[in-house]
């Protein structure tokens, strides 16, 4: 018996913020898993002639919950909050 929604593909990512530290990384997982924020992370492998050996890691979340995520990370210390770029943008691919 199928359900009805086994046909319906929903896609309402944002690519919500970059980091490329991995204590910076490891601190924003933190505070979303607090908050109970659902996210996925994307990497992105450093450049031919980089200097960075971690490359870029991209936090996803969905789209109703970004104000949870923006409160979220008002936890962090102001040392860390310059470390992140935030993007803001939906994710161009669907991953399934």
């Amino acid at each position: 018996m199928e359900t009805a929604y086994q046909k319906v593909k929903v896609h309402n990512e944002l690519e919500w913020c970059q980091v490329s530290d991995i204590a910076t990384k490891e601190k924003i997982e933190k505070v979303l898993l607090k908050n109970r924020v659902s996210y996925f992370v994307k990497w992105e492998k450093p450049k031919l002639f980089s200097n960075e050996k971690f490359g870029t890691c991209i936090f996803c979340v969905n789209q109703l919950q970004k104000e949870t995520a923006d409160a979220a990370i008002e936890e962090l210390a102001e040392e860390v909050k310059g470390k992140i770029k935030f993007i803001n943008r939906k994710v161009e691919r669907t991953f399934y």
